[in-house]
């Protein structure tokens, strides 16, 4: 819609439904019909109009100013009453839903309400600085302001603050409540949109524009917003935060966004003068075409669409299987057995081509992970809860098997830190599969010694000697044999923890 020789500040659409009311820079207000045709010029105004707002009837026009007035008037453009008492411009403008009071924000950082004829009836003073936004509450007992101070309030209509809503980083914009009055969604400056119930706890953070976030909007039935952003673009999204449409069209910032009453169509005001209307699919059909253009994504990030829900009726369940498996994977790796197992049949329901058994599966891969878990847990000392850990990885995967390394880590450990004889067996197991590694012989030899072996000792110990081609270590196991040979115990308290130190 083009007529406007300025930019389009606020737009919103008849309760009829079939006109819509733009309010413009160029101090003019406009109504048109949904086929982009202007059947009324509103003149009066003496600086840019900023809001605009219907009657419940339909009947009458409210438009806020810069001039610091607010005007009412009939559909044909006559105007029936001035509204005068703010000290700065008027930012924004709304009927109570019994369309007998008026409330209006201003720069002069005050909220006031207005019976019709133009009377002041409460003063709300609190906001620290410009108030953008105004909104009534369906239920006619409250309403919302959103301000450059960064908050967001709740009133009574006797002026008194019921709810203080901090959480934005910058200026607040907008702000609406929905349709049931149970909610409140704010649009600001720091580039996002929140959710919020009627006591100031944020329910939703929506992200993704790029710019600050001039005007929110509910949709009819209170399941989808539509915001307007200085990054050109307008968005919907669900009430999750998820963003359903990206509309793309104007050539500037958009300032404004108003459904209409039927939910099917959006009516945007842009800097680039024009208004544009889009027509708009119910949730349903939104959620599913935007389910599959993000089918790609989800084969790779299975975790997504698991808390999308509403997405999973939509995709290939067959393509996006394979992500499941790999989250099952990782949560058995990372101990979770029963939640792997789950996962891993909800991906044989989702594709029963897929073979393996979750239980199985799930215990065969978490079993290296509680080998792995207890190699750590061997260095720092517990031992107890290290040995634990092996016996449960063999339950859990009688078939696993544990390698040399695995077993001399509980064995080296063990013993220097006081549980040689506990390791033992875990000694012998490492040399079984490993018999001719000096390293691991090295490791049963300590072990031999801590627990009175002392020939079995020196015969590890001298095996390693041959072994190794480290010179250092050569001279320092000769030295343990020569002492054995003795009768002396080489591994006094300081020594052990030399070798821990290693």
């Amino acid at each position: 819609m083009k007529g406007h020789e300025s930019p389009v500040n606020s737009v919103r659409f008849n309760p009829d439904g079939k006109t819509l009311a733009t309010a413009s820079h160029d101090h003019t207000v406009r109504v048109w019909d949904l086929q982009g045709n202007s059947l009324a010029l509103f003149q009066g105004h003496e600086s840019p109009v900023n809001s605009v707002s219907f009657s419940p009837d339909g009947k009458i026009l409210a438009t806020a100013s810069n001039d610091k007035t607010v005007r009412l008037w009939d559909l044909q453009g006559k105007q029936l009453a001035l509204f005068q008492g703010h000290l700065d411009w008027v930012n924004s403008v709304s009927f109570s839903r019994d369309g007998k009071t008026l409330a209006t924000s201003s720069g002069d950082k005050t909220v006031r309400l207005w019976d019709l004829e133009g009377n002041q009836l409460a003063l709300f003073k609190g906001h620290l600085d410009s108030v953008n936004s105004v909104s009534f509450n369906p239920d006619g007992k409250t309403l919302a302001t959103a301000s450059l101070d960064r908050t967001v309030r709740v009133w009574d209509l006797q002026g008194n603050q019921l709810a203080l809503l901090r959480g934005h980083q910058h200026w607040v914009w907008s702000v609406r409540f929905s349709p049931d009055g149970k909610r409140l969604a704010t649009a600001s400056s720091d580039k996002t949109v929140r959710v919020w119930d009627l006591q100031g706890n944020q329910l939703a953070l929506l992200r993704g524009h790029q710019s600050s976030v001039y005007s929110v909007s509910f949709s009819p039935d209170g399941k989808i917003l539509a915001t307007a952003s200085d990054d050109n673009t307008v968005r919907v999204w669900d009430l999750q935060g998820n963003q359903l449409a990206l509309l793309r069209g104007h050539q500037s910032s958009v300032y404004s966004v108003s459904f209409s009453p039927d939910g099917k169509t959006l009516a945007t005001a842009s800097d680039d003068n024009t208004v544009r209307l889009w027509t708009v699919e119910n949730l349903g059909e939104m959620l599913a075409r935007g389910c599959k253009l993000l089918e790609d994504y989800f084969v790779e990030n299975f975790e997504a669409l698991e808390s999308l829900t509403t997405c999973q009726d939509s995709v290939d369940k067959v393509a996006v299987a394979p992500g499941l498996v790999k989250q099952s994977e990782t949560l058995a790796k990372e101990g979770d057995i029963d939640g792997a197992i789950a996962k891993f049949q909800k991906a044989k329901e989702w594709n029963p081509d897929i073979e393996l058994e979750p239980e199985k599966k799930a215990k065969q891969l978490a079993a290296p992970a509680k080998v792995k878990q207890g190699k750590q847990l061997a260095k720092e000392g517990k031992l107890t809860k290290a040995l634990s850990l092996y016996k449960e990885a063999q339950q859990l995967d009688p078939n696993l098997e544990i390698d040399a390394y695995s077993w001399n880590n509980l064995c080296w450990f063990g013993s220097l830190h006081g549980y040689a004889a506990k390791v033992m067996d875990a000694c012998e197991k490492a040399v079984a599969k490993a018999p001719e590694d000096g390293d691991i012989l090295d490791s049963r030899g300590l072990a031999r010694a801590l627990t009175g072996d002392t020939a079995g000792a020196i015969s590890d110990f001298k095996e390693f000697v041959d072994w190794s081609d480290n010179d250092e270590l050569k001279a320092k196991r000769q030295k343990w044999i020569d002492e054995l040979r003795a009768g002396k115990n080489p591994f006094t308290e300081e020594v052990l923890k030399g070798l821990l130190e290693e």
